[in-house]
């Protein structure tokens, strides 16, 4: 093979290798993206789903009254509270 056609194959390749890297890095963004959104969404609709029926058990019922009020209260959620609390 001559030189050229050396050269030729080389620039080629690198221009090929280029292209498929950046195509491959705007579908993994453009997958990331996707999946963050669909994430979100899901998030929002456990946040909007409405409560379950209250519990029969009068201990269940004072315990998720207590965190329901902790939570009016501190404007946080109540595993998080626990879960600070725990650490002091």
């Amino acid at each position: 093979m001559e030189t050229s056609h050396i050269i030729f194959l080389a620039v080629s390749a690198s221009i090929s290798f280029a292209i498929g890297r950046t195509v491959m890095h705007l579908r993994k963004k453009k997958t990331n993206l996707a999946k963050a959104q669909a994430d979100r969404k899901a998030a929002q609709a456990l946040r909007d789903f409405p409560p379950g029926l209250e519990s029969k058990n009068k201990a269940k019922r004072r315990r998720h009254l207590r965190a329901a009020q902790r939570t009016e209260r501190l404007g946080t959620l109540p595993e998080i509270n626990s879960a600070q609390n725990a650490k002091k």
